[in-house]
C-alpha cells in the first residue's frame, strides 16, 4: 500500500519540469523465491541506472555540457520526465526468503568479495526483518530502489548474517529443530508465570517439538531419497530403460494424493528389472543362442538391481512429501503458489 503526493511543476515558458512527490510505501510480507542469476541481473540494472543519473548530475555541476546536447536532454525529458522525490518513507516488513545459488564466482572470492561464500548452499524459508528505510533528494525509482536495496543489505550483513548460517540448507534442518527445543523448554516457563500451570506448557511445549522433529524427519528422509533415486538412474549404463515417471505437476495434499505416482514408481523399477533379466536374455537366446543370452544377463545385473531401488525411493520420496503436508497444510499452500504462481490462490 503506497500513498503518493506528486506535484507537477510548469515553467514560465511553458515547460514540464521534473515532478516532485513524497512517497510513504508499506509492505505487506513477502514471498521470495530467488534464483542468482536473477539477482545478478536486478543488483547490475539499478546499479547502472544509479550510475548514468550520478554522472549526469556531475556534467551539470561542472558546466561541461554544451548547448545542444542540452537542448536534446530537454526534449527527452519533455518526453520522459523521472519524478524528484523530496522525501521516499519506506516502513519495516518482513521477508521470508528461497534462495537458489548457481555457483560460486571464484575471482570475485579471491578479490575479497566474501559475498560468494553465500552462494555455497542453498537458502530455505530465511525470515528477515527490512528496517524502515527514509530517503531525501532522489530523482528517478532506479535511484531509489537502488538506494533502498543498499540500505537494506548494509542493515542485514551487520545485525542479522547469522540468519543466512540457519537457513542454509545443511544447517536449516538443525535450526528449526533447535527452534522446536526452545518451546520444549520456553513453553513451560512462560506459561508458569502467566497462570501458574506448568503441566499446560509442558503439553504444549511437547506437542510443538513433536511435530517439529517429525516435520523435519520427513522432509530430511524425502530429500535423501529422492536425490538416491535420482543417483541409481543416473548411474545405470543404460539410461534409457532406467527412467523414472515425471512427479505430478499438482501438489499433493495428502497421502493418498501420492499413490498413483509411487504405485508407477515401483511398478516401472519392477517391470524394468523384469525386462532386463527375462525379456532381454530370451530375444538374444532366439537370435545368438547361449551365449548371447548369458552377456545379455550380465549386461543386465546392474539395471536390475538398481531400478527396483530407484523405484522404491522415488515412491518413498514422494510419499512422505504427501505425508508433510496432510501435518503442515502451510508448507504445502507455499509449495502451490511457488509451483503454479499466486494467481491460482486468488480464483
Amino acid at each position: 500500500m503506497a500513498t503518493m503526493h506528486p506535484k507537477c511543476l510548469v515553467s514560465q515558458d511553458g515547460k514540464i519540469a521534473n515532478p516532485i512527490g513524497r512517497v510513504t510505501l508499506q509492505l505487506l510480507p513477502l514471498r521470495a523465491h530467488i534464483d542468482q542469476h536473477a539477482l545478478r541481473f536486478i543488483l547490475r540494472f539499478f546499479s547502472s541506472e544509479t550510475s548514468q543519473n550520478n554522472e549526469a548530475k556531475e556534467d551539470e555541476a561542472q558546466g561541461t555540457i554544451t548547448e545542444n546536447s542540452t537542448e536534446e536532454k530537454t526534449s527527452k525529458s519533455q518526453n520522459d520526465l523521472q519524478t524528484f522525490f523530496e522525501m521516499f518513507f519506506v516502513k519495516p516488513c518482513k521477508l521470508k526468503v528461497n534462495y537458489r545459488p548457481v555457483g560460486v564466482d571464484s575471482t570475485a572470492l579471491r578479490e575479497g568479495s566474501y559475498a560468494e561464500l553465500l552462494n555455497l548452499f542453498s537458502l530455505e524459508d530465511m525470515s528477515l526483518l527490512l528496517k524502515p528505510v527514509e530517503m531525501q533528494d532522489l530523482l528517478g525509482w532506479g535511484a531509489v530502489i537502488s538506494e533502498i536495496l543498499r540500505r537494506w543489505i548494509e542493515d542485514i550483513c551487520s545485525t542479522q548474517l547469522h540468519k543466512f548460517l540457519s537457513g542454509a540448507t545443511p544447517f536449516h534442518p538443525i535450526s528449526n529443530l533447535g527452534g522446536g527445543v526452545a518451546d520444549l523448554v520456553l513453553m513451560p516457563v512462560r506459561h508458569y508465570k502467566k497462570d501458574r500451570s506448568l503441566s499446560r506448557g509442558l503439553r504444549k511445549g511437547t506437542t510443538s517439538f513433536a511435530g517439529t522433529v517429525a516435520v523435519e524427519a520427513l522432509n530430511t528422509t524425502s530429500r535423501l531419497t529422492k536425490s538416491v533415486a535420482k543417483t541409481l538412474s543416473k548411474a545405470s549404463p543404460n539410461k534409457r530403460t532406467l527412467s523414472l515417471p515425471t512427479r505430478p505437476e499438482k501438489v499433493p495434499h495428502t497421502v493418498g494424493d501420492t499413490a498413483q505416482h509411487a504405485f508407477e514408481s515401483l511398478s516401472r523399477g519392477i517391470k524394468t528389472s523384469t525386462y532386463m533379466i527375462v525379456v532381454v536374455p530370451r530375444r538374444e537366446y532366439k537370435r545368438k543362442g547361449a551365449t548371447g543370452a548369458v552377456k545379455s544377463v550380465v549386461r543386465g545385473i546392474p539395471v536390475a538391481l538398481l531400478a527396483p531401488i530407484s523405484g522404491a525411493s522415488e515412491a518413498l520420496s514422494y510419499t512422505l512429501v504427501g505425508v508433510r503436508n496432510q501435518m503442515r497444510p502451510d508448507i504445502r499452500k507455499e509449495e502451490e503458489a511457488r509451483h503454479s504462481g499466486l494467481r491460482n490462490r486468488f480464483r
